[in-house]
């Protein structure tokens, strides 16, 4: 009879974690409870606020992890300001969490005596647990039997359980972890891993290590399911598991991602099945997504007032996992019309090469650009986090313009011929509102000198975003951005276009300004933007009741006609409270945004925004 195992659980099936010393120890515990609180007079402090609990006994990390665990030390509410009412019967569970955690830490008969710091006049009371450690539990050997040929070395690094050393829970199940991983990644698929602990005495135990590593195992054939016809050589070939390769979990995991990023199934099931005594074939079960998809969108926000747009997609329309898509969208600055198809798979597992034929009509105060032509992209997906796109544009943009400041920039019509980069690392821990990780990407683009271009020009511009939760707090985020854009006309051009340069201000930029409203202006108020443009943001977004959060933030930028311009002494800084409103399509926000400085008299000091989503 073959063996399935899935593929999300390889390590759990391929081994077992056989932790017979955490019931010795749990035992022990059993029979080292022998005080709880109710023998304490801790009754009178019945209702009191907790102010605080302190470990006495203990080192600075052990009492932190400790106290972390404790009910009578969790806080709640705006900044962890909410504390626990005491309970005795709460006392005594926390003294049982006490000794569990010292028992995992390798003493089982320690000691815990409460004591208490009252406060009379508040209804305060501060816990303070002194802990008597005891003797430890300590490890006179470690015996390993079963080590395959030519891993002993290997494998006693991974060891975390050593002759001398004091028995922990973690250490045991360390050690476990690591050998059996060790022995997946060197192919050995089936290995299993089980531990024993004896007692020498009270406070010795001998450790012994049974490895049964099986044979080492090689890639075989793949059996795919649940998949079209025309699709099953995509699976394949964006798997990427090579027939007659050592096994490794590894393998598994990097197919699952690389079929996922498909964007064709809804469902991925990946299984190991013994083919031979060592060859192991991969069953791939998919579910499909529905090919078709109709999206159609409605908005106003203060940036670009009414906003629609329809999308249709299919996924597979040309077979192939060759999908196809096409786009109107519409508002009172912007208006585009794009076909697009790609081929998935192209170069590499996680590469994708598109095509798009489209439209382009803005219509900003001081210009108005109209642009018609094509883009080939090729897209490859480092990971789920990590992406690279290189595209290649080639399109007649008509610009037309509204003002007659010179400092616009190139108005000319022309073929625009550019070359564009874009490399994005999205570490979020949530896509929407992210209470934690980082976000950084870099856009290059070069439109470069010669007879076939008549706009020549070269820009880059970098962000980076961090978002951070209090530790004690954790619904309370710190947010911080900045983006510096740099760009330069090349050959026998003066300018950048105006649909080409930087520009700031509005509800995601800097918000003591309308949007495009800092930097350069003509005479009437209409934005020209800059060759140059410095943004930074810095932002408390804490919950209020229910769905609605709040804001704090502090904005600062300011956009140069001309990187020779740059200067910090004329940067505009604006500070403001922000509301938002959860909501299924993300929170619905609203920001004020009021300048301390004044470097530009001709507009308002403060600035209304609303929109969808967070600033950044």
């Amino acid at each position: 009879m073959t063996k399935r195992h899935d593929s999300q659980s390889v390590y759990e099936t391929k081994a077992r974690y056989a932790l017979t010393a955490v019931a010795v120890v749990l035992t022990t515990v059993c029979l080292s409870v022998t005080a709880l609180a109710s023998d304490w007079d801790a009754s009178a402090y019945k209702d009191w606020e907790v102010s605080k609990v302190t470990v006495v006994g203990l080192d600075k990390e052990m009492s932190k992890s400790l106290v972390d665990g404790l009910a009578l030390a969790m806080s709640s509410g705006f900044l962890g300001r909410g504390r626990p009412l005491f309970f005795p019967q709460t006392l005594d569970e926390d003294i049982k969490r006490t000794k569990l955690f010292m028992t995992r830490h390798g003493y089982p008969y320690a000691i815990v005596t409460p004591g208490f710091i009252p406060d009379a006049r508040k209804n305060r009371v501060e816990l303070v647990l002194e802990i008597d450690r005891g003797p430890p539990v300590r490890v006179s050997s470690v015996t390993v039997n079963g080590i395959p040929a030519g891993m002993e070395e290997k494998i006693s690094k991974e060891m975390a359980v050593a002759a001398d050393s004091i028995l922990t829970d973690a250490g045991v199940a360390r050690t476990l972890r690591s050998t059996t991983d060790l022995l997946l990644e060197s192919g050995h698929a089936r290995a299993e891993v089980e531990s024993e602990v004896y007692w020498v005495d009270t406070t010795h135990v001998d450790v012994t290590v049974d490895i049964n590593a099986g044979p080492v195992y090689y890639c075989g054939d793949y059996v795919v399911t649940g998949a079209s016809d025309d699709l099953i050589p995509v699976v394949k070939r964006t798997a990427r598991i090579r027939p007659g390769r050592r096994f490794e979990p590894r393998l598994l995991e990097e197919a699952q991602r690389n079929l996922r990023l498909l964007g064709l199934f809804r469902q991925i099931r990946l299984e190991i099945v013994d083919a031979a005594p060592d060859t192991l074939d991969f069953h791939i079960d998919v579910l499909m997504r529905e090919p078709r998809r109709i999206e159609t969108g409605l908005r106003y926000w203060t940036d670009e007032k009414l906003h629609g747009n329809v999308l249709w997609v299919h996924r597979n329309l040309f077979k192939k996992g060759r999908g196809g898509s096409a786009l109107a969208s519409a508002s009172s600055v912007l208006q585009r019309v794009e076909l697009s198809t790609w081929i998935p798979a192209v170069l590499a597992a996680r590469s994708r090469l598109s095509f798009t034929l489209g439209l382009r009509r803005e219509s900003e105060d001081a210009y108005e650009s109209v642009g018609y032509g094509g883009e080939v992209a090729l897209n490859y997906d480092f990971s789920l986090e990590t992406i690279l796109r290189i595209a290649v544009v080639i399109s007649n943009v008509e610009i037309t313009e509204k003002t007659d400041d010179p400092d616009l920039g190139d108005t000319n019509d022309g073929i625009l011929n550019e070359l564009s980069v874009y490399w994005e690392r999205n570490k979020k821990n949530n896509p929407i509102v992210p209470t934690g990780g980082f976000f950084t990407s870099i856009m290059a683009r070069w439109a470069p000198d010669g007879p076939w271009n008549d706009y020549k020009y070269v820009m880059a511009q970098p962000t980076v975003s961090y978002y951070h939760s209090l530790p004690r707090a954790p619904r309370v985020v710190f947010a911080t951005r900045l983006t510096v854009g740099l760009g330069k006309p090349i050959g026998d051009k003066i300018d950048i276009p105006p649909n080409k340069r930087f520009y700031s201000g509005g509800a995601n930029s800097m918000r003591g300004f309308e949007r495009r409203k800092l930097g350069p202006l003509d005479a009437g108020g209409a934005p020209l933007g800059g060759e140059a443009k410095l943004e930074a943001s810095a932002e408390l977004r804490f919950p209020l009741i229910k769905k609605f959060h709040a804001t704090t933030f502090v904005d600062a930028g300011q956009v140069w006609t001309s990187y020779e311009d740059i200067t910090l002494d004329n940067v505009e800084v604006a500070i403001g409270p922000g509301l938002w409103f959860d909501t299924p399509v993300g929170p619905v926000r609203v920001d004020y945004g009021y300048r301390v400085t004044n470097y530009d008299t001709t507009q308002r000091r403060y600035a209304w925004h609303f929109s969808i989503g967070p600033a950044f």
